[in-house]
């Protein structure tokens, strides 16, 4: 895992990071930024869960999102919460890389 922290407050060109798997780019206490990379037709790994709330955008690419069981399409533009302690899995639908920004709260990594 790719590790370019910086201060909250410092901007950050997150293309920059296009191609990293997952890379966390900023955090505070209570928040935590990072983007993550998903080739065509592969998964993010295991399903799973954090004890904060998630937001993902979707920069680039097409993801199938599953939360608690619902599954999602989300192209870029698309955003989706994934409340505290909801199981999740985030997938690559697409024949092009999937590019996501995403923020924890609290940092969950």
């Amino acid at each position: 895992m790719a590790r370019a922290r910086r201060a909250g407050a410092d901007p950050v060109d997150v293309h920059r990071h296009r191609g990293q798997f997952f890379a966390v780019l900023q955090e505070t206490e209570r928040s935590q930024t990072a983007v993550m990379t998903i080739a065509p037709r592969q998964d993010a790994g295991p399903e799973e869960t954090h004890d904060g709330d998630q937001i993902v955008l979707v920069l680039e690419g097409e993801a199938r999102v599953r939360v608690d069981g619902a599954e999602h399409r989300a192209g870029p533009g698309t955003s989706i919460v994934i409340p505290a302690g909801a199981r999740h899995h985030v997938q690559n639908a697409g024949d092009t890389p999937l590019f996501f920004y995403t923020v924890y709260a609290p940092p969950a990594y």
